[in-house]
């Protein structure tokens, strides 16, 4: 029973997306890439913030080592 509601839903699926012309395809996929860049967006901001105090470490020992270096 599953594995006929598997076919069949995979059957409409494929039929839905074929029923789309070429501008709403473009448009889903612009929607799932905005989609996907906010979800990048969000982990970049949580791993400053996770690593907040190693990124300040690291830039203040550069910026000692190129006072001293002059």
């Amino acid at each position: 029973m599953f594995k006929k509601l598997s076919q069949w839903n995979e059957k409409v699926s494929l039929k839905a997306w074929g029923s789309l012309d070429k501008a709403q395809r473009g448009q889903a996929l612009s929607e799932y890439g905005v989609i996907v860049g906010v979800i990048v967006g969000v982990l970049v901001v949580a791993v400053v913030i996770a690593f907040r105090d190693e990124i300040v470490a690291s830039f203040k020992a550069a910026t000692s080592a190129l006072r001293n270096a002059r």
